[in-house]
């Protein structure tokens, strides 16, 4: 049960991540973005796409912790 909410979770935080970058790419023309959001260079997504990328990382790290998790439980 939990592997398959772990997965589920990873998925939705990977395509998360995608959509937010995706919109910024379309609206500001950056391919550069790409990289700058890594290395905490990106000062100019707006609200949406900064609220949409922190929600990633948020369900993204939630998938990490019921991984811990699971592996604990199961061994």
């Amino acid at each position: 049960m939990l592997t398959a909410i772990q997965t589920t979770m990873l998925m939705l935080g990977v395509v998360l991540v995608l959509t937010s970058l995706g919109k910024y790419i379309k609206r500001s023309g950056n391919w550069h973005g790409l990289w700058q959001i890594w290395v905490g260079q990106l000062k100019d997504f707006n609200l949406a796409e900064f609220r949409l990328f922190r929600s990633a990382v948020v369900v993204l790290f939630i998938a990490i912790l019921l991984r811990i998790v699971n592996l604990t439980l199961t061994g």
